[in-house]
């Protein structure tokens, strides 16, 4: 089953950004990282937003490739005053020499010393933004940074700030949304989860698709699982029916055709299979208990699970006896073990589950 991470408490995240941005305390090199490249893009354009005059961001904003710029050329752009704007801004992303603590390729020794001696010593008229996913806290340039100039993090949100973002954003769209909608809208969207590669993007892309999909200016469960969850699920159950309707070719194309299209994918989709069928089984066992059966909101308020993924789930699971869900779920448990430990690699570990059943 899934694992959650917890969002790791950040002193100096997008909030201190804003306010040292709208105060003036933010230094003229600033150091930006963190998973969250979208709220990284987002400062960014706060930056540019602030200090260039609109209509010259041809002249006053540059974007530095780190691959083909070296650090005389990030120095020079530095020291070229602006045109008309307040100040110039300069951006980096993806900087290599923030995450290591020695030379990077691109990046000898006199090299970092020459970034060193800039940022310990920077243009006021300009402002430097170095950006990178990590930091290494034992680096000399993010110490001289950390130092001289200003740093952000921006990691996860957590889920009262997840929940704001996807708010402001259905405001401006003119829906509403309630608690328990949102409660399983990031349930859905998998953002907590520990493996999870889903970001701000995809979150707002998603969004953006359950506005397009709501209607009545309210955000509905069904609007939230069509949209966001609809083509996970049908893939799962696809695959499931695959396997179980003694179908293997079929089984083997629905999994071959999504590795395709993410051969990272598969690891997820092993903890998918899980969810899914000890949710069927729960859901099977529930509706012929031998102390009678348990309608979908009986089961809701025993399991706490949203009614729209029970409901779903009961409609395949009546496909399938409690002893084939239970071989199924033996079966996937071992594929994980199986990945896990490192036995068998996650492509060939799925392949062997499907031609076991």
């Amino acid at each position: 089953m899934a694992t959650y991470r917890k969002s790791k408490k950040q002193t100096r995240n997008f909030k201190t950004f804003l306010e040292e941005l709208k105060n003036g305390k933010m230094g003229s090199v600033v150091m930006m990282y963190g998973e969250e490249e979208y709220l990284i893009r987002w400062a960014v354009n706060n930056v540019k937003k602030a200090f260039v005059k609109p209509g010259m961001e041809v002249v006053d904003y540059q974007v530095l490739d780190e691959g083909s710029a070296g650090a005389e050329d990030i120095v020079k752009s530095c020291e070229t005053f602006s045109l008309m704007s307040e100040k110039r801004v300069v951006w980096v992303p993806d900087f290599l020499p923030l995450s290591q603590s020695k030379p990077v390729k691109g990046y000898s020794e006199s090299d970092l010393e020459i970034l060193n001696r800039y940022c310990a010593d920077p243009n006021p008229s300009t402002v430097l933004v170095l950006s990178a996913e990590n930091i290494n806290a034992r680096s000399g340039l993010v110490k001289t940074i950390k130092k001289k100039g200003s740093y952000y993090e921006f990691g996860p949100l957590n889920e009262r700030e997840l929940a704001s973002f996807a708010n402001k954003r259905f405001r401006a769209a003119g829906f509403q949304i309630g608690r328990r909608e949102m409660d399983f809208l990031i349930h859905e969207t998998g953002y907590f989860n520990r493996e999870s590669e889903y970001r701000l993007h995809n979150f707002e892309n998603d969004l953006f698709k359950i506005v397009a999909h709501a209607e009545g200016g309210y955000i509905t469960e069904e609007d939230i699982a069509v949209t966001v969850a609809g083509d996970r699920d049908k893939f799962i159950f696809d695959l499931i029916d695959g396997i179980s309707g003694n179908n293997k070719t079929k089984a083997f194309e629905i999994l071959h055709n999504r590795l395709t299209a993410d051969s990272s994918e598969a690891l997820a989709i092993v903890g998918s299979i899980v969810s899914q069928v000890e949710l069927m089984l729960e859901v099977k066992e529930f509706s012929e208990s031998p102390d009678g059966t348990m309608t979908i909101p009986e089961m809701k308020k025993y399991t706490k699970i949203n009614e729209y993924r029970l409901k779903k789930a009961y409609g395949y699971a009546k496909r399938y006896s409690q002893r084939k869900l239970r071989e199924m779920l033996s079966r996937i448990y071992e594929t994980n073990v199986s990945i896990v430990s490192g036995l068998l690699d996650p492509r060939t570990a799925l392949e062997l589950f499907i031609a076991s059943i």
